[in-house]
């Protein structure tokens, strides 16, 4: 996990991480299915952010920068005492289309859900989000063969399909290993 970013329980038995690109419309569209399945898995799942920048999108670099620097904010929009990287991520991809006329797009979203604003600004410059942006596309870029995203892998591994039930099933079996069991779709007990 490192420095990245985690929605969900931060404790959660099992780990999805999900490579993205803030200018990319499968990104995007890749949202609501976290979404949901943080939702089926409340206290089951962590999910990892990790940033892979595409060359050609010029605005995805800063964007991430500024999701990050959202991070370090605690109260705005719907977050209530947890980051407010969930609410940017959000609204910088549901608008991503809008990055590319107006790269300033994060600036307007940080100020409707009430950050600080020179905080915010300085947070996303700070040397460290570009080292942790490069960090987190080496780990892409060295360890799989196809490269692009968005990228997942459930408890290690990549999924054959992106559908919640897919995620869902893997996320199953993962905590069946660890001697968590499920009875009629719910977790029912925990043998140990």
């Amino acid at each position: 996990i490192g420095d990245s970013v985690v929605l969900g329980n931060p404790n959660a038995p099992v780990t999805i991480i999900k490579w993205t690109d803030f200018q990319w419309p499968y990104c995007s569209k890749s949202v609501g299915l976290i979404d949901d399945v943080l939702k089926m898995h409340p206290n089951d799942v962590k999910v990892v952010i990790k940033n892979f920048p595409l060359n050609f999108h010029k605005q995805a670099r800063d964007a991430a920068k500024y999701a990050l620097a959202s991070n370090r904010q605690k109260v705005c929009g719907t977050s209530k005492n947890e980051s407010c990287y969930k609410d940017m991520y959000h609204m910088i991809m549901k608008d991503f289309r809008k990055l590319k006329t107006n790269p300033d797009l994060p600036l307007e979203f940080a100020e409707e859900l009430g950050l600080d604003m020179i905080k915010f600004k300085q947070d996303a410059m700070d040397p460290a989000f570009e080292t942790l942006i490069k960090k987190e596309s080496l780990e892409l870029s060295q360890n799989f063969e196809r490269k692009s995203v968005p990228k997942f892998l459930v408890a290690g591994k990549e999924p054959k399909g992106r559908d919640l039930q897919t995620f869902s099933d893997m996320i199953k079996a993962a905590l069946k290993k660890k001697n968590i069991f499920y009875k009629n779709n719910k977790k029912s007990s925990i043998y140990i």
